[in-house]
């Protein structure tokens, strides 16, 4: 599993600078209203990054836990929420998905932008639903997307470079993928590299290795873990239809 290092989290925010959290938070909400039934107080957000969903959760009322691998990460998320009321911040626990304990069982759990596509082999995966389930109230609902298999073999990752503005000098991003269509895993090389005006002043360079699912895999992990599946669909609808073209999908299950 990858841990994003502190060059990376410090750029990361920049990076994903037009990402729908809100819109996102939204979709949350709204798979709970439909699903869930009633409002949840505690929300557990697994493998919160910077605290995106976490902060914004936060903001909407609920109280948040969340959990990263990666410290420089959490310490970006603990800057930003800052600047919520003290009562609303949320709680950060650097740990591991499959092993990680907050002491508590919460209402709601979540594990967006993916995350769940760090666990790429089998073990892990079932050992981190598994974790998650036992931090969960009987009933409640985890939500997670993933890269979607078939539109992952259809339509294939391309290489992509980004710059982007960043104080008085420039971010540069080059993101490459490697495919191992076996262990159903995407070998994503990020390359960053930060100048002012002309001069180069950082450089760091993260492979991260991310599996891809399948309907019918993915609700037998959730099956064995405890869950049952409520719905899959296409990212970020409850209800859009999942065909090659649909880079992710978001799934609902309830905790049995």
């Amino acid at each position: 599993m990858s841990v994003f290092n502190s060059l990376y989290a410090d750029q990361y925010d920049e990076l994903y600078a037009a990402k729908g959290y809100v819109q996102e938070c939204d979709l949350i909400e709204q798979a709970v209203a439909l699903y869930g039934g009633t409002r949840p107080s505690t929300v557990l957000d697994v493998g919160c990054g910077t605290g995106g969903h976490a902060i914004e959760l936060a903001n909407r009322g609920y109280a948040v836990s969340g959990v990263d691998l990666s410290q420089p990460m959490l310490d970006r998320a603990a800057t930003k929420a800052a600047a919520l009321p003290a009562g609303r911040r949320p709680s950060w626990l650097c740990g591991d998905a499959r092993d990680f304990d907050t002491g508590e069982q919460h209402d709601l759990a979540i594990m967006m932008f993916a995350v769940v596509g760090y666990l790429t082999k089998n073990d892990d995966v079932l050992q981190a639903l598994r974790n998650i389930r036992c931090q969960l109230k009987p009933g409640s609902l985890f939500l997670c997307d993933f890269w979607y298999g078939p539109s992952v073999l259809s339509t294939r990752p391309t290489d992509r470079v980004r710059v982007m503005s960043s104080g008085e000098g420039r971010v540069i991003r080059a993101a490459s993928t490697e495919l191992d269509i076996v262990a159903h895993t995407a070998d994503v090389t990020f390359k960053l590299w930060t100048l002012a005006g002309d001069r180069l002043v950082g450089e760091t360079s993260e492979t991260h290795r991310m599996r891809y699912f399948f309907p019918q895999e993915f609700s037998l992990f959730l099956a064995s873990a405890g869950f049952e599946m409520k719905s899959i669909s296409a990212f970020p609808t409850l209800d859009g239809e999942l065909d090659e073209n649909a880079w992710n999908a978001f799934v609902v299950a309830s905790a049995i």
